[in-house]
C-alpha cells in the first residue's frame, strides 16, 4: 500500500519491546513529552481511545488503537475533529527483524490535508514519525 507520508527507518531495539511501547497506547506521553500535555485512555486493547492533549495547541486528538498483531502490525486513527490539519488520518507501524539485530520501523499514514498545504502536513508528519521512531529506539 503507497501512503501519502512514510518513514522506514532501523533502530537498536528488539521487535518485541518496540510493539511494547507502541501497545502502551496511552503511554505515548513517555515517547513525546515535550509535544504532549497529557494522554487519557479509555478502554485497552485494541478498540481502546486515547485522547492527547498537545503543549500549546488548542483541543485535543482522539485516536482509536486498530490493530495491534504478531508484534508486527500496529495501527491507529484519527477519530474526532482535531488541531491537526487533518481528515481521514490512518496510521500503519510495519515491524520486522533487522538483519544483524535491532528493529526496522515503517511508519506511513494517508490523510486528507485540511488546514495546511498537503506539503507542510507531509513535514508535519515526516518530523513527527522521524521523532517517535527515535524516542523508541531510546525507550
Amino acid at each position: 500500500m503507497a501512503y501519502a507520508v512514510v518513514v522506514d527507518k532501523t533502530i537498536p531495539v528488539a521487535r518485541s519491546k518496540v510493539f511494547a511501547a507502541l501497545m502502551d497506547f496511552g503511554g505515548v506521553g513517555k515517547l513525546l513529552p515535550e509535544a504532549i500535555e497529557s494522554c487519557t485512555l479509555q478502554g485497552s486493547g485494541v478498540g481502546a481511545v486515547r485522547t492527547i492533549k498537545l503543549k500549546g495547541a488548542p483541543g485535543e486528538v482522539v485516536e482509536r488503537l486498530e490493530c495491534g498483531h504478531d508484534e508486527t502490525v500496529f495501527s491507529y486513527s484519527i477519530v474526532a475533529p482535531s488541531p491537526l490539519p487533518v481528515n481521514h488520518y490512518h496510521a500503519v507501524v510495519i515491524l520486522s527483524d533487522a538483519p544483524g539485530g535491532g528493529c526496522r520501523v515503517v511508519w506511513g499514514s494517508n490523510w486528507v490535508a485540511t488546514a495546511a498545504p498537503e506539503a507542510d502536513v507531509k513535514a508535519m508528519l515526516t518530523d513527527l514519525y522521524t521523532n517517535l521512531i527515535n524516542a523508541l529506539a531510546k525507550a
